[in-house]
């Protein structure tokens, strides 16, 4: 395998991209680390194509790649971006004759991604920012102050009386209101008094009286 001065310029350039994209992923907005991405890229591509290693195919898959990675951040689904970094492994697998040496380059460069991901994420805690504008992060629950737009749970300990015969769903009437509801378990005949037990968003549960 070929570790020339020039094979080994190249392992470091796709290092730099490889740790200043990831970086840039999780800052809220264009950083050094974007700017390093960016020169480290034109420089590798310019060295390949100043040494005619570089292809037409390869150049479109990496830009290609690039541009799916940038779509996946603004639409939902992971098959984009997926289908995005397949393109930029592609392209660097295409440049040079020697596809084994390029291989070795980007399991290398995977290998850092990882690294560099989990202390991101585990050490410094931090998170993508695109993806914090567009995630709900707030709780819609009852101690939060989210109420539905129905919301029947004063209705609890009320008294009703059947509309028609609950098996164990049917009909009551409270305030002279129609209810759905559904009997504890038991059977309850229509006319029958009942007490309601129990309110779950819409399920209204009574028991007989």
């Amino acid at each position: 395998m070929d570790f020339s001065l020039q094979n080994i310029i190249l392992l470091l350039l796709m290092i730099v991209m490889t740790v200043s994209c990831i970086w840039q992923l999780y800052t809220p907005r264009i950083s050094n680390a974007g700017i390093i991405c960016v020169i480290a890229s034109l420089l590798f591509f310019i060295m390949n194509l100043y040494h005619n290693d570089i292809e037409a195919l390869a150049m479109i898959l990496f830009a290609g790649g690039i541009l799916l990675v940038i779509l996946e951040l603004f639409i939902i689904g992971a098959v984009i971006g997926i289908l995005g970094m397949i393109c930029i492994v592609v392209s660097f697998l295409l440049i040079g004759d020697n596809m084994l040496m390029m291989a070795l380059f980007v399991s290398i460069c995977i290998i850092i991604a990882l690294i560099e991901w989990v202390i991101i994420v585990k050490f410094f805690k931090k998170k993508i920012p695109l993806f914090q504008q567009v995630v709900l992060h707030d709780s819609t629950n009852k101690e939060a102050g989210y109420t539905s737009h129905d919301d029947r749970s004063y209705l609890v300990g009320q008294m009703a009386v059947c509309l028609t015969d609950l098996r164990p769903s049917g009909i009551i009437v409270h305030d002279d209101k129609r209810i759905d509801a559904v009997s504890e378990g038991a059977f309850i005949k229509k006319d029958t008094s009942v007490k309601i037990i129990e309110v779950e968003g819409t399920r209204v549960v009574v028991k007989s009286i």
